[in-house]
């Protein structure tokens, strides 16, 4: 079992199949950690489902992460296959409906590669979520 755990969650006032949908959209979700990234890799039955990779970052600081489970409006699970400074890691983000809002419920565990690391990444991925991901959601909400 990973050592470290980083729970995010959200409310968005808009419905959830656009809120999935913003998430399950590869180039879109990294925005929300203020990253780039791009599908470098097609799903077996959908575009972004289970199968797909994203690549994030560029050139030799880029990692690859590959979906693992993938029900729309319901739940997205990835895991890094390639680079970062993280191994054992696991994604897994819940989507659920409240009086039409959506709930996301985004849990990551890794460990760190490089011993005394953790507790770092842990605050870096929790201040990139705070920086980035409220005006990213914002934009989907309806006034």
């Amino acid at each position: 079992m990973p050592r470290y755990e980083v729970r995010l969650a959200a409310t968005v006032r808009a419905p959830v199949s656009e809120v999935f949908e913003f998430f399950a959209d590869h180039e879109r979700f990294t925005t929300l950690f203020g990253s780039s990234g791009l599908r470098i890799r097609e799903g077996e039955l959908e575009t972004n489902g289970i199968g797909s990779v994203r690549r994030i970052g560029s050139g030799s600081s880029s990692f690859d992460e590959t979906i693992v489970a993938f029900e729309p409006n319901r739940r997205i699970d990835y895991q890094v296959t390639r680079g970062s400074p993280i191994k054992n890691h696991l994604g897994q983000i819940q989507f659920s409906t409240d009086h039409g809002a959506t709930k996301i419920d985004y849990l990551i565990r890794f460990d760190p590669k490089i011993p005394c690391t953790g507790k770092l990444l842990v605050l870096a991925l929790q201040l990139m979520w705070r920086r980035n991901a409220p005006k990213r959601l914002k934009g989907l909400e309806r006034a």
